[in-house]
């Protein structure tokens, strides 16, 4: 079976299953380096593919001064991709070269995140009146206050907005599921809809999704990591912080265990497949954290 055939079918299949755009992206550059370095051994069918191909272009990779985990983001998307052969039936079990293949070895990295301080000072920078200043502060309200992904919220329809929760509809894997919302949050909700539905009447083309662009587009991944980077930028969040959408679902894991919600219920809200993803936030918990919460619970204080 030709590869480049077998690739585009499997880029369709991901397409078809409305995964983000960053997932995309990461999906197409992913199995493009791998058939070019194929090409180049000029293999171009399944059945010539084994194991050692795929850590020779990981080898080659970390010559170049990649990170093992950027390395082993692409061994991800080629498992993803011959599991999904496999599935289909292009390819037996036993034969799949990217399962005998073993990730390398990584650091643990600590991701810093936004400060109780500099989440206020985001919330409060788009402080205006009109659609794009109330649209921009209810998204950052609820990156914080709920921990959903970027693509989650933009695929957001304003029914999904029930009285005590918010449903999910467009989780990782296709998964649904529920997370609450603060009073804070259903009010600054309430003044957005408001504004949204007038703006729809000015502009009756506009799209079905809950969070719309000027033009009454949905926004892409990159206009709210734009928005979020100007906020703060103005307000002045430490250079330590990578300011994403991503790190704001970090600051809301990380605040919801130092605020003493257990791990299962955290990896609920995430919309993680298992807790051991979710296991990762608690490395980024400063040891101070760690002791101010410990005296808390200390069992003799409690006695």
């Amino acid at each position: 079976m030709c590869l480049k055939e077998l690739r585009d079918e499997f880029l369709y299949d991901c397409e078809c299953r409305h995964l983000a755009k960053g997932s995309l992206r990461n999906y197409r550059a992913s199995t493009r380096f791998l058939l070019e370095f194929l090409e180049r051994k000029q293999i171009t069918e399944l059945e010539n593919v084994r194991p050692r191909h795929l850590r020779d272009l990981m080898k080659e990779k970390q010559d170049a001064g990649n990170t093992p985990r950027y390395i082993n983001d692409l061994l991800k998307v080629w498992r993803t991709w011959f599991n999904y052969l496999v599935e289909e039936g292009y390819l037996e079990e036993r034969d799949n070269p990217a399962k005998k293949v073993k990730p390398l070895r990584q650091p643990r990295t600590i991701i810093d995140t936004f400060t109780a301080a500099e989440m206020k000072r985001m919330i409060q920078f788009y402080d205006g009146k009109d659609f794009l200043e109330v649209r921009n502060k209810t998204i950052i309200m609820l990156l914080f206050d709920t921990g959903m992904r970027c693509n989650e919220m933009i695929l957001m329809e304003p029914e999904d907005i029930k009285p005590d929760y918010i449903l999910v509809k467009h989780g990782k894997g296709g998964k649904e599921r529920v997370v609450p919302k603060s009073p804070a949050l259903s009010k600054q909700l309430i003044k957005y809809c408001a504004l949204r539905d007038g703006y729809r009447k000015e502009c009756p083309t506009c799209h079905g999704n809950l969070f719309l662009s000027k033009t009454g587009k949905p926004l892409t991944d990159e206009a709210v990591a734009r928005m979020l980077k100007h906020a703060a930028e103005e307000v002045g969040v430490s250079s330590s912080v990578r300011v994403s959408p991503h790190t704001c679902r970090h600051t809301f894991a990380q605040m919801q265990l130092k605020n003493g919600l257990d791990l299962y219920s955290v990896s609920r809200l995430m919309g993680h497949v298992n807790i051991m993803i979710t296991q990762r936030y608690l490395l980024g918990i400063k040891d101070k954290d760690i002791v101010d919460r410990g005296t808390q619970t200390s069992p003799l204080m409690n006695l």
